[in-house]
């Protein structure tokens, strides 16, 4: 099979031919009909996040059909549209009994992340990992459920907001533009901040109250008068640096939640004697759990949610739609393996 493989950091990826991935009787070979791209991605690329065994084939946001199924499997045949569920989660440790499937502590891997992903005309995956994805969902789209949606959707269910607060995303790329709509959705004010204009503007068609660039005193001024004396329930900080966070922790009223969602090398520029005097929470959010996925699934099956593509690139292309993201482009970048 034809595959885009990742042969060392910092290094463009190969079209290689590769061997065709071979199942076990709990696995699913899947044709990969598109696969998302973000920056994991790169960071994996610049070494700078996970390490996986090279030669890899990066991809964590694909969608496709089923092409063969291993014995055992019962629940999927061929022709079945799918989108996969990244964790492949042991089942039995505590975070998996407790419904916190990404955090399971004996991990057999991390599609496009750790093993094989869809930047390949194939890849495999257990079958427990796999759902249906809707017939009207076009691949593109649901890929991104597996990453972008799945994120926001989990970094609300954190965040514990309810209608009628008011809450702030910081950064709206494609997980920041997908919260904007999960949020929305749940009857949340949003405020979207992000230095890119056009991406502010995408916020407010999808449903951002207001929208800022991202400056320290006259949005601090504007939050306030726009939230009233309720203030800020929760600031999701997708961009995860020092002045990000920062700024998320100025604006969150006491008591609040800070959602870090974005992830950088860059310390925290907070005091513990301010986490505590104002009674802040500061919750990490890592993509989500297998409930968490139903809901993503159901959220754009019925267009709460609609994944913002901002350009498709077929899979031959795959340096260019890095190159893309590198860019900063307004909403996701996708790799079209098949039409």
């Amino acid at each position: 099979m034809k595959a885009a493989v990742m042969l060392g950091t910092n290094k463009p990826l190969q079209l290689c031919d590769m061997p065709l991935p071979v199942i076990a009787d709990d696995e699913v070979l899947v044709e990969t009909r598109t696969s998302g791209i973000c920056g994991t991605d790169l960071h994996i690329l610049e070494g700078a996040a996970y390490v996986p065994r090279l030669p890899h084939i990066l991809g964590h946001e694909p969608a496709g059909v089923v092409a063969r199924t291993g014995s055992a499997v019962r629940n999927l045949k061929p022709g079945q549209r799918v989108v996969p569920y990244l964790f492949f989660n042991c089942q039995d440790c505590y975070y998996c009994r407790v419904g916190r499937h990404q955090q399971c502590l004996h991990l057999d891997g991390i599609l496009g992340v750790l093993c094989h992903g869809g930047f390949a005309e194939y890849f495999k995956a257990p079958a427990r990992n796999l759902f249906l994805l809707p017939d009207h969902v076009p691949f593109d789209a649901g890929g991104l459920i597996a990453d972008a949606v799945v994120t926001a959707v989990h970094a609300v269910r954190r965040a514990e907001l309810y209608s009628g607060q008011n809450a702030i995303v910081l950064g709206a790329g494609g997980v920041g533009l997908s919260l904007i709509q999960v949020l929305v959705n749940a009857g949340v004010r949003v405020i979207a901040i992000d230095r890119v204009e056009a991406k502010l503007e995408l916020a407010r068609h999808f449903g951002a109250t207001g929208t800022y660039p991202f400056s320290m005193e006259p949005v601090a001024s504007a939050i306030r008068d726009l939230a009233d004396s309720d203030g800020i329930a929760a600031v999701f900080d997708c961009v995860g640096s020092t002045p990000s966070l920062a700024a998320a922790c100025r604006w969150v009223r006491n008591g609040g939640r800070v959602v870090v969602i974005g992830e950088s090398g860059q310390p925290p520029a907070i005091t513990s004697t301010e986490i505590a005097q104002r009674e802040l929470e500061i919750i990490g959010s890592r993509n989500g759990a297998r409930q968490d996925f139903v809901e993503a699934i159901r959220l754009v099956q019925y267009g709460a949610v609609r994944p913002p593509i901002a350009a498709r690139f077929p899979l031959q292309n795959v340096n260019a739609a890095l190159d893309a993201l590198r860019a900063g482009p307004i909403g996701r970048v996708v790799v079209v393996v098949r039409d």
